[in-house]
């Protein structure tokens, strides 16, 4: 199997690399083609591009770990994203369009102001790192599974080819790369893993006791599911790559279609492989989570197939990692750069930001020696805990919108404490360190707000 896997996987990438190529003078024309595609994208390829997006490590390695760990209860890990993808389309896909901006530190900027936009793009930079070494921890497991080969070659190679055609195209390449990407995952996850798992597990009576609870299971409380939903399901709803895309739309109305497509698709791939992991933990023998959805297509799948599925599992991976290396490149080069040099970063140098943070990527992922649950969690939990209050509280009336300076200091203390209770859980004793730090940001919000409008009150005075 592993020339059959070469070969595809080498026809794959030589594919991917070729968009980047016809790509790269339309992305180079300024910051608008690059990191926004001109603004054009259609609704076709903007439910393409999110969609693509959103599915990812999460919706493939991760929720395979994660189900064959909690059982159907860990479907939640995906349908928090979901719920916030269609809250996204509900309420605030048409705002996030209508703002024009290229990064989402530049909304918060024009709301906060300076600072605030800074502080913003510092949070979302931590988190697209550690999102991006997620992504070249779950290749290294697909390929490593494929090939056995050392995991610091597959993790190496990886990170290459995500660097060098995201570099080359910018979004213009990586939404036409999404539509390989996403034709493959259609046919890799539900179309032959599912289809083959199902044809040889064609029932489930060997699952452990409560393996079928839903909403809440044995393992997975239901303040472990509202975690969930503000861990994952709130940076669906405000998350820095997924307003890249939106605002890559051509129009408000294709925003929201968007969204709404790239909800459904999220439910799809999610309840395949769920099913996919269920099969696995029924017939193959117990092993690490996160090789649960690897080893079950070569378990289930027959040989010529499984090759085809793995690149398609690759190509999943690879979906999600492009856009978070052009995010992170975006608020660099126009939210964190030009206030320190006094004048916008040439595009020229932007473009080189990409096998920087690339590179950076690839150190987190070697030096963390954590598990995929792991990695995703603490990229999650600095965003989600930092960021997504502050945007969301933008929004409201003026009247109730915080000063700047309260905005800030929440976004700085919500995000600096869910990290530490990820990397020292022993602080946080039994509490979910995205729900403390989420806390931590809402009440600084609040007394900034409440210190605000007492400041704004008219005094009283009183007769003589």
């Amino acid at each position: 199997m592993p020339p059959l896997t070469l070969v595809l996987l080498v026809a794959y990438l030589a594919t991917i690399l070729a968009i980047g190529l016809v790509w790269r003078k339309r992305a180079g024309r300024d910051e608008a083609s690059y990191f926004v595609a001109d603004r054009s994208l259609s609704t076709f390829w903007g439910i393409i591009g999110l969609s693509s997006l959103t599915t990812g490590g999460s919706t493939t390695i991760v929720l395979a770990a994660f189900v064959a760990t909690h059982g159907l209860s860990g479907l939640w890990l995906d349908l928090a994203g979901a719920l916030g993808l269609l809250a996204l389309g509900l309420f605030l896909a048409r705002r996030v369009r209508r703002e024009g901006a290229v990064t989402l530190p530049e909304i918060v900027g024009r709301y906060y102001g300076p600072r605030a936009r800074w502080a913003a793009a510092l949070l979302v930079l931590v988190s697209e790192i550690v999102w991006f070494a997620l992504l070249i921890e779950g290749t290294a497991i697909v390929l490593t599974a494929a090939f056995d080969w050392n995991p610091l070659v597959a993790v190496v190679g990886s990170t290459a080819v995500f660097i060098l055609y995201t570099s080359l195209g910018g979004q213009f390449a990586v939404v036409r790369t999404d539509l390989v990407q996403y034709a493959l995952m259609v046919i890799g996850i539900p179309g032959i893993a599912l289809a083959c798992a199902l044809a040889r597990v064609h029932h489930f009576p060997n699952l452990p006791a409560g393996f079928w609870s839903f909403p809440t299971s044995p393992t997975l409380s239901a303040g472990d599911v509202f975690g969930l939903l503000v861990l994952v399901g709130l940076p669906h709803l405000v998350g820095s790559d997924v307003y890249a895309k939106l605002l890559s739309c051509r129009d408000e109305a294709t925003a929201r279609r968007a969204a709404f497509g790239a909800a459904i698709s999220k439910v799809v791939f999610g309840v395949a492989v769920a099913l996919i992991a269920m099969a696995a933990r029924q017939a193959l023998p117990a092993a690490d989570p996160a090789l649960t959805l690897p080893r079950a297509i070569l378990a289930f799948v027959p040989a010529p197939l499984a090759s085809l599925a793995l690149v398609c599992l690759v190509a999943t991976l690879h979906s999600s990692a492009d856009i978070v290396l052009l995010s992170a490149s975006a608020v660099t080069a126009r939210d964190l750069v030009p206030p320190l040099l006094g004048r916008p970063l040439p595009l020229a140098a932007s473009r080189l930001l990409t096998p920087l943070f690339g590179s950076l990527g690839l150190a987190v992922a070697l030096a963390m020696h954590r598990n995929v649950i792991e990695t995703l969690k603490l990229g999650y939990s600095i965003f989600a805990a930092g960021l997504i209050l502050p945007v969301l509280a933008a929004f409201l009336p003026p009247r109730w919108a915080p000063p700047s300076a309260g905005a800030i200091a929440a976004m700085l203390a919500g995000g600096a404490t869910a990290a530490a209770g990820r990397l020292f859980p022993s602080w946080m004793g039994s509490r979910d360190p995205v729900l403390v730090g989420t806390g931590v940001n809402l009440a600084v919000l609040v007394l900034a707000s409440l210190l605000a409008r007492g400041e704004r009150r008219p005094a009283v005075s009183f007769p003589p």
